[in-house]
């Protein structure tokens, strides 16, 4: 009996040492960076981690000149990009790997639906109602002039860096002026669900 319990016993703890072994970490010498599509959890988190502690750091230096915390993560984004950290060697590909993306965005895109479905439970029609001819003359301000910003840019940019073979000259600066034209609508919603407009 003592002799089958002894053997009972070296089998759980090499069992208990093989778990621990495969299960890796930093204990264990591994990179917890390591992108693993078995487990991408584990680069999902340092992701969250370091995106959520950017962000939230430039918030705090933000509310300090009265800005929604909307442009601090704006800011952040583009300093976790290629911008600014992704050219320290090896960043972007440590802690974005490509193969990690997918994850990133889908969850990403999670959250969004689910905030621009609250947004839209706090909206009050009767607002835009009320307030129906200036929102029309602000939109149509605000669309005009950023338009023809983009067309005036585009020319110039047009004739220097674009082969007319690729782009027609008219369609490169509607491109370009749409797309300075449009505001992105979930940062709008940001700014006006942080500054309590909507309901208002």
């Amino acid at each position: 009996m003592g002799e089958f319990s002894d053997t009972f016993l070296d089998l759980g703890h090499d069992l208990a040492k093989r778990a621990a072994r495969e299960q890796g970490g930093i204990l264990s010498g591994e990179n917890p960076a390591h992108f693993d599509t078995a487990n991408p959890i584990r680069i999902w988190i340092i992701q969250l981690i370091l995106i959520v502690c950017m962000t939230q750091g430039l918030a705090l230096l933000f509310a300090k000149i009265k800005q929604p915390r909307v442009i601090a993560e704006v800011i952040g984004g583009i300093l976790l990009g290629p911008t600014a950290f992704g050219r320290i060697p090896k960043f972007s590909a440590t802690v974005f790997p490509p193969q990690s993306l997918p994850y990133l965005s889908l969850v990403a895109n999670i959250g969004l639906c689910l905030f621009m479905f609250v947004t839209a439970m706090e909206v009050d029609i009767a607002v835009f109602k009320r307030n129906a001819k200036k929102s029309v003359v602000i939109s149509v301000a605000g669309m005009l002039l950023p338009f023809g910003v983009g067309v005036a840019v585009a020319v110039p940019v047009y004739h220097e860096f674009v082969n007319p073979d690729n782009a027609s000259f008219g369609l490169f600066l509607l491109f370009i002026g749409v797309a300075i034209s449009i505001t992105a609508f979930p940062v709008l919603c940001r700014i006006l669900t942080e500054l309590n407009l909507l309901g208002k």
